[in-house]
């Protein structure tokens, strides 16, 4: 009886052990994964990725270069990444869209038609959310401007998410100047 209770007791210690290390492994592995990733990921997190990579982005990246977002009179550059995905701060989601995105331009890249810049465009501004933008300007109403403006900010805090209060329904060039030499001004 004393054995058996031993036994049992010896058995129990062993399998917290295994449970123990088991956990702590884990531990270990999704950190070491978390910290593969982010250095993984930051190379491809650049804007100079994305233009270097990809002949399709030559245009987009020209065109954000010239605009307010890649260029600006405070030196502040906003990144393809902060806009083309969710925040970085919302991790996992942040990830897993950049991996569908990344595996999909690259399926598009070998295996699509051909690519068309404006349709690519037109794309990106329907799936442009205003959460987005509000991420970085989250101040709409603190700066003067005219009544129009302040009218359509206060909707676009009121209703961001009606279609009518899109940014890029004024914004469309924020990101990507086309008002350039770059492209044609066909009427």
């Amino acid at each position: 009886m004393v054995n058996e209770k031993s036994a049992n007791k010896l058995e129990r210690r062993r399998s917290f052990k295994r449970a123990s290390l088991t956990f702590f492994g884990g531990i270990i592995f999704a950190v070491l994964l978390f910290v593969f990733v982010n250095v993984a990921m930051e190379p491809a997190s650049r804007s100079e990725f994305c233009s270097s990579t990809c002949h399709e982005m030559n245009t987009a990246a020209k065109a954000w270069e010239l605009s307010v977002h890649g260029a600006n009179r405070f030196g502040i550059r906003v990144e393809c990444v902060d806009c083309h995905l969710p925040p970085k701060e919302k991790f996992f989601t942040h990830v897993a869209t950049k991996a569908y995105v990344g595996t999909m331009d690259v399926l598009i890249h070998f295996f699509g038609k051909d690519y068309d810049p404006e349709k690519s465009r037109q794309k990106a501004i329907e799936h442009m959310s205003n959460q987005t933008c509000l991420h970085c300007h989250d101040d709409l109403l603190a700066r003067p401007g005219n009544s129009a403006a302040r009218t359509a900010h206060m909707a676009v805090i009121s209703r961001p998410d009606a279609a009518e209060n899109k940014c890029v329904k004024c914004h469309e060039d924020a990101g990507h100047e086309r008002k350039s030499k770059l492209f044609s001004q066909q009427k």
